[in-house]
C-alpha cells in the first residue's frame, strides 16, 4: 500500500469507526436530556397516517376526523373523559328546559373561521343540518335529527328543539364539527378545509401529504407548533420505522404487538388513551346464504380465540368481550362480555346443526394495522372447527363501499361508541344501526328495540339489557376486544391529547 502501512489504515479505520460511535452516542444523549426538558414552541410536527385524507368522512369518526377533526375545526362542548360530564368549549354555557325539550347553548363571541368570518348561531343551525342528512353519512346523524328545529334569537345564542328529550344529546355536541357553510363545496371536493380550529389549511399533495400552519387568531390562543403535516405512508412496518428515522413525529392508533422497539421510554414515548373507543369485530352479512342461519354466526363467535387477539394483536392492551360495551358504559356487563368464551366443541355442534358452510371469505381494511393479524387469528381458528378462511385485504378508500354493496359475507373492522350513551351505538353506527346496517339485518324487533333505548327514565336498564341480549344472540356483529387507542413519538413529543372520539387535539403540543 503505497506508502502507507497497513497497520496504520486499520488504526484509522477503528479511530473513525470510534469516533461515528461517540458521535452516536453522543447524539443519542442529546436526544434524551431534550426529551426530559420542557417542551419550546415552535416547529412542525409531522403526523405519519396509513391513509390519506378521505373528504366524504369528515362527518364520521374515521381516520380522517381523528387525525384533522380538531386539527381544522371545533366543536361545541368537550366531554370530562372520566366522567363524560360536557364542559364548556364554542359553547360556553347552556340551559335544559325543565321538559327536556329544549337546550338552549350561549356561544362564545371571538370564535373566528379561518378566512376572519365571526361562528354564529346560523352556524350551529347549518352544522346540525349537515350532520342530519342522509349525504354526510355521519354515525350521529340520527341524534342530529332528533333536533327538529334550532332557532338563532341573536348571533350569540342557538335554541335546539326536540319532539322528545334524547338522551344522547351532549355525544352530537361532542362530535359535530362545526364546518363552514360558505366553503363546503370545496370540502366535499377535498381542496378548501376551512374551520375554526387551531390550525389552517394550507394544501395537499393528494395520498402523499397535507399541510396546516398555525392560525393565530384561534380562540384558545395560537397553538405552540408552527405547523403540522399529514404524511402518508400505506406500510405500517414503514410507518413505525419512519418514527426511528426522524421522519414521523406521531402515529395515530398504533397496533401495540408492533411497538417493542420503541421499549426505551428516554427516547420513545407510548401512550395509551384513556377511551375505550375502539372494539374490534367481525361481521356477518345475513344476507349471505352461507351466513343466514343465526346458529352459524354463533358458531363462528365460539370459535375465536378472543383471549389470543387480545394478548397477540394488542399486546395485553384490549380487554376480550362479546358485547360491544367499555366498562365505563351503562351497557357493560361482565357476564355479557363472556358470553362466548371459545369453545370448538360448541362451534362444531352448532354448524352441523345449521349444515354450516366449509368455506367463507373474510375482508379486511388494508389500512387498519390491527386487521391482518385478527384475520389470520380468525382463519386459524374456523379451520379448527371445519371451515377454510379465504382472506380478501381491500385498500381503505374503497372497503366501506364493498360493504355497503352487499357482496361481502365476513369482515374484519373496528367500531366506536361503546363508549357514548348506548342510543349513539345502536342508532347511528354503521355495523349497529337499525336501517342499512353493514350486515343487512332488517328487523322490526330490531328496530322497536332501537326505538325504546331513546326513552330516557327507569325503565331504560331493562331496555338495554335486553338489547345487549339481542346483540349476543343474532351475532351479526361479533365482537372480539374492546380496545384503547395507542399513539406512539419520539418522547420530546409532549402535551398529546384527545377528545371522547378519538379526534387527537394537538393545540398544546410541543416537539422540541
Amino acid at each position: 500500500m503505497s506508502g502507507v502501512s497497513r497497520r496504520s489504515v486499520l488504526l484509522g479505520a477503528i479511530g473513525i469507526g470510534a469516533g461515528a460511535l461517540t458521535g452516536c452516542t453522543s447524539a443519542v444523549q442529546q436526544a434524551r436530556e431534550a426529551n426530559a426538558s420542557p417542551g419550546r414552541d415552535g416547529g412542525t410536527l409531522v403526523l405519519g397516517s396509513l391513509t390519506d385524507i378521505d373528504p366524504k368522512s369528515i362527518h364520521s369518526q374515521s381516520v380522517t376526523t381523528m387525525a384533522i377533526g380538531l386539527l381544522v375545526w371545533d366543536t361545541l362542548i368537550r366531554y370530562d373523559r372520566r366522567t363524560r360530564t360536557p364542559m364548556p368549549a364554542v359553547a360556553r354555557s347552556w340551559d335544559t328546559a325543565p321538559d327536556g325539550l329544549s337546550l338552549t347553548l350561549h356561544l362564545r363571541d371571538d370564535v373566528r373561521f379561518h378566512t376572519g368570518r365571526v361562528l354564529t348561531s346560523e352556524d350551529v343551525a347549518y352544522a346540525i343540518s349537515v350532520y342530519a342528512s342522509d349525504a354526510a353519512g355521519s354515525q350521529l346523524q340520527a341524534a342530529a335529527k332528533a333536533v327538529i328545529a334550532v332557532d338563532t334569537p341573536d348571533p350569540h345564542t342557538a335554541v335546539l328543539r326536540f319532539a322528545a328529550p334524547p338522551p344522547n344529546v351532549f355525544d352530537l355536541l361532542e362530535f359535530m364539527l362545526l364546518v363552514d357553510s360558505e366553503s363546503a363545496a370545496g370540502l366535499r371536493a377535498g381542496t378548501d378545509f376551512v374551520g375554526t380550529g387551531p390550525f389552517r389549511f394550507e394544501g395537499r399533495e393528494v395520498a402523499a401529504t397535507a399541510r396546516f400552519r398555525r392560525f393565530d387568531g384561534y380562540w384558545r390562543g395560537p397553538a405552540r407548533l408552527d405547523g403540522v403535516t399529514l404524511r402518508v405512508v400505506r406500510d405500517p412496518g414503514a410507518l413505525l420505522t419512519s418514527v426511528r428515522a426522524g421522519q414521523s413525529d406521531l402515529v395515530l392508533d398504533a397496533a401495540p404487538r408492533a411497538l417493542r422497539q420503541f421499549r426505551d421510554r428516554s427516547l420513545y414515548r407510548i401512550t395509551t388513551g384513556d377511551v375505550a373507543d375502539a372494539a374490534y369485530y367481525v361481521g356477518a352479512n345475513v344476507a349471505a346464504p352461507a351466513l343466514a342461519d343465526k346458529r352459524v354466526r354463533q358458531a363462528i363467535s365460539y370459535a375465536v380465540d378472543r383471549e389470543r387477539i387480545a394478548a397477540e394483536v394488542f399486546a395485553g392492551a384490549a380487554r376480550p368481550s362479546a358485547a360491544p360495551w367499555a366498562q365505563s358504559s351503562p351497557g357493560y356487563d361482565a357476564a355479557a362480555a363472556a358470553r362466548y368464551s371459545k369453545d370448538p366443541a360448541r362451534a362444531r355442534a352448532l354448524l352441523a346443526e345449521a349444515g354450516g358452510p366449509r368455506r367463507l371469505t373474510v375482508s379486511y381494511p388494508t389500512g387498519l394495522a390491527a386487521a391482518p393479524s385478527i384475520a389470520a387469528i380468525v382463519q386459524n381458528d374456523l379451520a379448527e372447527v371445519g371451515v377454510t378462511v379465504d382472506l380478501d385485504p381491500r385498500e381503505q378508500a374503497s372497503f366501506s363501499p364493498f360493504l355497503k354493496s352487499g357482496r361481502h359475507e365476513l369482515w374484519v373492522g373496528p367500531h366506536g361508541f361503546g363508549q357514548s350513551d348506548p342510543l349513539t351505538l345502536a342508532a347511528g353506527a354503521a355495523p349497529f344501526k337499525p336501517k342499512g346496517n353493514l350486515s343487512g339485518l332488517a328487523s322490526p324487533e330490531y328496530t322497536a328495540l332501537v326505538a325504546r333505548l331513546a326513552e330516557d327514565g327507569q325503565g331504560r336498564p331493562a331496555v338495554l339489557r335486553e338489547y345487549t341480549e339481542y346483540l349476543l344472540d343474532q351475532q351479526f356483529i361479533i365482537d372480539l376486544v374492546v380496545s384503547p387507542a395507542t399513539y406512539v413519538s419520539p418522547a420530546r413529543v409532549k402535551g398529546l391529547d384527545w377528545n371522547l372520539y378519538k379526534y387527537v387535539d394537538l393545540h398544546g403540543v410541543t416537539i422540541r
